[in-house]
């Protein structure tokens, strides 16, 4: 580093008429500048504590987000994982799931349980910005949704991908 900058000043001084010097070190940085974040607190406080199948939090098609997968928290993995439990009614022939990724792009999947979660019925862990369960559906797979309730995680692929999204159930009688 050190050596890089005597050559941007060394070629500024070869320039006649002009000068250059640049000043790398810590006290000429901006130190009260806000930390750039994906995410803003009320989207990593959205619907928490929600970090286990036992703590999901009751969502319905009226609930949509913004949340956040955010720093660390204290689990067992410690990652940070949003649950949501929602109810299929009577009559209903398909679900569809959609998690919308933020702008900061990190990869966020979405895998669907049964009402313990237990047992997982479906996931969709591609890279693109939209992840999307059909129930019933063939790409990704995912079983026909009796009445009754099921959860849904948000995680994040990496655990070091960090971002908010939005999430939408949709229900077909």
């Amino acid at each position: 580093m050190v050596r890089e900058c005597l050559r941007v000043v060394a070629l500024a001084a070869c320039v006649p008429g002009c000068s250059l010097i640049l000043d790398f070190s810590d006290s000429a940085g901006v130190h009260d500048a806000a930390i750039d974040s994906p995410y803003t607190p009320a989207e990593c406080a959205y619907k928490e504590p929600n970090d286990t199948p036992d703590t999901a939090a009751v969502v319905t098609v009226d609930d949509s987000g913004p949340a956040a997968i955010c720093a660390p928290t204290s689990d067992a993995g410690g990652r940070d994982f949003d649950y949501y439990k929602f109810t299929v009614a009577p009559g209903t022939t398909k679900v569809t799931i959609t998690l919308t990724n933020g702008p900061m792009a990190g990869d966020l999947d979405l895998v669907l349980y049964d009402a313990t979660g237990a047992t997982t019925l479906g996931q969709s862990r591609n890279f693109s910005l939209t992840e999307t369960l059909v129930c019933p559906g063939a790409v990704p797979a995912c079983p026909s949704l009796a009445a009754g309730d099921y959860i849904f995680e948000v995680l994040s692929g990496p655990p070091t991908d960090l971002d908010n999204y939005t999430f939408s159930l949709a229900f077909v009688p």
